[in-house]
């Protein structure tokens, strides 16, 4: 009984000190929001307004598309070790050209057509992507992962849409300056 309480009270006491630890450790890394707001001229919500834009110039991050058709491919579904070896090279290639070309657009001065040129790179680089799976992945799995791939755009849609009303409802509530 002795040793059941002990190991109960030493997991709960490791438990209080990793959360506590991760607290402290994470709020040490966050900005101090005073100094951010001084910056900003006391403007209530910070950066919020902006952020999408400064991670991928008001766009979706098209690197996260191929992120999670691998994550997909690997547990979704569930091809064999042989079949992700074959397939990883695909990944990181197409990969690989999706940050290149998002490096070319955010180094230009260009940010109007970031959104139109990433579009059209998208039209050109998906279709050589489907092809190069066609070659390793069999046609059940190639649909099955073409299928999960538009459920988790549409969802990923329905989100925006769902954020951008948001946004649009609060300001039109007067979520504007430093009023309050």
């Amino acid at each position: 009984m002795k040793q059941k309480f002990f190991a109960i009270t030493t997991i709960a006491v490791l438990a209080i000190v990793g959360v506590f630890v991760f607290e402290h450790a994470t709020s040490a890394q966050r900005p101090n929001r005073n100094d951010q707001n001084q910056q900003r001229g006391n403007r209530q919500g910070g950066e919020r307004g902006d952020r999408g834009r400064s991670m991928g110039m008001g766009m979706m991050n098209y690197v996260s598309i191929v992120d999670n058709s691998w994550l997909d491919l690997t547990f979704a579904v569930k091809v064999d070790d042989e079949t992700l070896v074959k397939a990883r090279p695909i990944y990181q290639a197409t990969r690989e050209k999706f940050m290149k070309k998002m490096e070319e657009i955010r180094s230009s001065d260009n940010m109007r057509g970031a959104q139109a040129a990433m579009q059209s790179f998208l039209a050109t680089t998906g279709p050589e992507f489907q092809a190069s799976l066609k070659e390793v992945l069999t046609e059940e799995q190639l649909t099955k992962l073409t299928e999960l791939t538009k459920k988790r755009q549409e969802r990923q849609n329905e989100q925006r849409e769902r954020m951008n009303r948001f946004r649009e409802g609060a300001g039109r509530r007067g979520g504007g300056g430093g009023n309050q």
